[in-house]
């Protein structure tokens, strides 16, 4: 399909077709990199009302750009008169497939699927704070940056949180969308938004769409029956935790109210079943979420700004041989051993408490059955809150076994669960227990760190013994 003549931009291929828009891949000329063009189709009428959605869309996506995890839009135009007046987007360039495509060729894991679903609700619970309601929210609109991240596109039918409820006319996905979307009950809103993100997360985890069936009747009034009137389905893998299947069962409900109340909900839940099952933490990605740390802007002192150096010959810097070259450094003044006793010393005295503190511990620790208690080789930050402080670390050798042993700076919460390593054998082990022995008669460092339900874990301390 032939793409517009847009200058500053050298058609490549298309990418994709849709009812409403078609998007291309171009090579922008500069600065030269690969873009790509949402164009609306030419078979389109043009309408108020369509010109009025490609304005919104283009709007949306540039309050969110910034965010991580949604496609940014660079820029936005009109194609000339003789390519019929077409509005466009020029956004970021995701390589396909997109995400849908990729979970039906093959399912994620659980944690793969658990943590792209925590940075989608992150997406969509800082396009919900922007007063925008996404409306269509669906695998095949998640993109897949070239550094394997997720990124929400396709803003074309969203809404503002204050205007949706009088739209006139809604458009839909039927597999993606909750019960009061298809019955008319609503327009739209955070917890249809919710609902979507739900199928989503399921569709990764069995690569279809809950209630559609497998080589059975999928047309859009068998799957508008099925979510009206049946139960969430359950993923039927064993390898997913049970707590992952109600979440999502919960947010596929009938009754919007029995779903989590935000994106946001949806995320920290999320991370609760990922330090359950002892998966790497994901971190929530909504501004305002963590504690703001801005450092203040300090004016750049003059000798540290970045010049223009003449180029020239320093004196004496010509190779020794070199005819005329003549080293004009005065030669130091040589000192003799007798003149400075109180030099020599003292760089005496600094030898043997090195000798002390550094070379007898390691001599006497593993031998004779003599304890050695070393003190946390990181200590742990102040308490800020909403911050989790590191843990206190200590370590205790007695022979060949050490015994490692921490607790939390501040006072213990419901929850509490900590995650230790070594970091020579890589790997790590999440509990609740307060210690550890390790079996070993050489020196071995072990570090660990506190995670607490619904904020990010804090930062490793550590010991050696």
């Amino acid at each position: 399909m032939k793409g517009p003549v847009i200058p500053g931009f050298e058609l490549v291929q298309l990418l994709g077709s849709g009812g409403f828009a078609d998007v291309f891949l171009y090579e922008q000329e500069w600065p030269n990199q690969r873009v790509a063009i949402k164009v609306v189709r030419a078979d389109v009428p043009l309408t108020e009302r369509e010109k009025s959605m490609f304005t919104s869309e283009a709007n949306a996506m540039a309050r969110l750009a910034d965010h991580p995890y949604i496609v940014s839009v660079m820029t936005a135009g009109t194609t000339s008169a003789a390519e019929g007046s077409r509005p466009f987007l020029v956004m970021r360039y995701c390589p396909p497939p997109d995400l849908g495509a990729r979970a039906q060729a093959q399912p994620m894991s659980v944690p793969d699927a658990i943590s792209t679903g925590i940075k989608l609700a992150s997406a969509v619970e800082t396009a919900h704070r922007s007063g925008i309601i996404h409306r269509d929210i669906k695998p095949s609109n998640v993109l897949v940056t070239p550094y394997h991240e997720p990124a929400l596109t396709d803003f074309g039918i969203a809404g503002r949180l204050h205007e949706i409820e009088g739209d006139s006319e809604v458009r839909i996905s039927y597999p993606w969308s909750p019960p009061e979307l298809l019955d008319g009950r609503s327009n739209g809103s955070v917890a249809s938004d919710v609902y979507s993100l739900g199928a989503t997360i399921w569709n990764l985890l069995v690569g279809r769409s809950p209630f559609s069936v497998p080589n059975g009747d999928n047309s859009s009034r068998a799957l508008s029956a099925r979510i009206l009137h049946s139960t969430p389905p359950r993923t039927q893998r064993p390898d997913v935790p049970p707590a992952l299947d109600q979440l999502l069962a919960s947010c596929l409900s009938k009754t919007p109210e029995h779903r989590p109340g935000s994106a946001l909900e949806l995320a920290r839940s999320l991370q609760r079943i990922e330090a359950q099952a002892g998966f790497s933490r994901t971190p929530i990605a909504v501004e305002g979420d963590r504690p703001d740390h801005t450092t203040p802007v300090v004016p750049v002192e003059e000798g540290d700004r970045t010049q223009l150096k003449p180029v020239g010959v320093v004196s004496g810097s010509a190779p020794r041989g070199v005819a005329g070259a003549r080293d004009t450094t005065p030669a130091p003044a040589r000192r003799r051993w007798w003149v400075e006793p109180a030099t020599r010393w003292a760089a005496l005295v600094v030898a043997l408490v090195v000798l002390a503190v550094i070379v007898v511990p390691r001599l006497t620790s593993g031998s004779g059955g003599r304890d050695v208690v070393l003190p946390p080789a990181t200590t742990s930050g102040p308490v800020v809150p909403g911050v989790v402080p590191r843990p206190v670390v200590t370590a205790q050798r007695s022979g060949a076994t050490v015994e490692f042993r921490w607790h939390a700076a501040d006072v213990p919460q419901p929850g509490d669960s900590f995650q230790w390593r070594l970091p020579r054998a890589g790997g790590s082990h999440l509990t609740s227990a307060d210690s550890v022995t390790i079996h070993s008669s050489a020196r071995v460092c072990l570090q660990v760190r506190l995670a607490r339900p619904d904020l990010p874990p804090s930062t490793y301390a550590g010991a050696c013994g």
